[in-house]
């Protein structure tokens, strides 16, 4: 397949002229990106995830606007899209377990997860509970109460992890699928480095490492599973020897798990580091100029060979060559102007 489709999370309230979910088309050849095409109008989807059975956002508002979790289904299926209320405010990040039974959303503002159950299409069944964070960090302007950033269901166990910026807090919770039961207490909580602002995790394969991107501190946390339990065992600067500005961003894997990438939207700069193959550790390689202000977001392709930044404050994506064997990324010199754009990622 030539064109790689890929789904576009934007911000919509003004200045923004931007109205919801898009799509371009990433030319597999040149890296080019094509015109834009609106999916779904929504306001705020600053999140966007996909799984075999459609797309789900969420709107990033307060209560009064009523926030949502929101299912698009596939465009050759004849379900409807739906959407279910989500009880907190400012929604920022969809996890959906690897079976398609759950979703859970982190509400950034009141730092709280929502536990929605899906129907066998997709669609929201109904909210099944919700986890409230508590405490605070010793950052007076950014962690005066939770900030739930990000939830992960892991693939290989009936388990999901939560991230909280606010309180510098990871756990790890159980659920029993068949039963529907989600515990209100975490079997294991990680409390980080005080004013580290965790904000972003990912698992390698195997899931007994994990790599956490803190914001505040622009460093990375490298977290090592033992006997089943979690200990931070590492701390780098996510970007070596700049200025650092508390906006460290996203973070992935390439897809042979030889390589690391972390977006700095102070410094409009994604950083490569290479995983040793033998220990995991991070050793950094280089940084590269996203062509553009602020990457809230960026997206590797599955198949390894682009890169694709979402530059919120230059109003423009970008996409770059990732060579598989080095890590290095070249930028094609292709942009696309789109207005604030905070998440892109690819369908299935």
């Amino acid at each position: 397949m030539k064109y790689l489709p890929l789904m576009i999370g934007c911000y919509t309230d003004s200045p923004s002229n931007s109205q919801g979910v898009y799509q371009t088309q990433l030319d597999r050849e040149m890296g080019a990106l094509l015109p834009l095409e609106l999916i779904v109008a929504c306001s705020n989807p600053s999140f966007v995830t996909t799984t075999k059975l459609g797309i789900y956002t969420a709107s990033e508002v307060d209560q009064n606007r009523q926030p949502q979790l929101i299912h698009i289904p596939n465009t050759d299926s004849k379900v409807a899209p739906n959407s279910g209320l989500i009880s907190g405010e400012h929604p920022c990040h969809i996890a959906i377990d690897p079976h398609n039974k759950f979703a859970i959303t982190s509400q950034y503002s009141t730092g709280t997860f929502d536990i929605f159950s899906l129907n066998i299409n997709g669609n929201i069944d109904r909210r099944l509970k919700t986890i409230k964070m508590l405490g605070s960090g010793p950052n007076k302007e950014r962690q005066t109460s939770p900030h739930a950033h990000q939830c992960l269901f892991l693939k290989n166990s009936p388990q999901f992890v939560t991230v909280d910026l606010g309180t510098d807090r990871i756990n790890f919770y159980c659920f029993d699928e068949e039963q529907e039961e989600f515990l209100d207490e975490p079997m294991q909580s990680i409390k980080v480095p005080a004013g580290n602002g965790p904000r972003h995790l990912i698992f390698n394969k195997a899931e007994d490492r994990a790599y956490v991107v803190c914001e505040l501190s622009e460093t990375l946390l490298i977290l090592d599973k033992v006997l089943g339990i979690w200990n931070v065992v590492e701390e780098i600067d996510a970007l070596p020897n700049m200025e650092k500005g508390e906006a460290a961003a996203a973070i992935k894997l390439s897809p042979d798990e030889q390589f690391l990438y972390v977006s700095c939207r102070h410094q409009s700069r994604i950083s490569s580091f290479k995983v040793d193959s033998e220990t995991q550790k991070l050793t950094f390689i280089d940084s590269y100029d996203t062509e553009g202000k602020f990457p809230r977001d960026f997206h590797i392709t599955d198949d390894g060979k682009w890169l694709i930044a979402a530059n919120q404050h230059s109003n423009n994506l970008t996409s770059f060559r990732r060579n598989i064997q080095d890590g290095s990324l070249i930028y094609t010199g292709y942009s696309l102007e789109i207005d604030v754009p905070v998440c892109v990622t690819q369908q299935p």
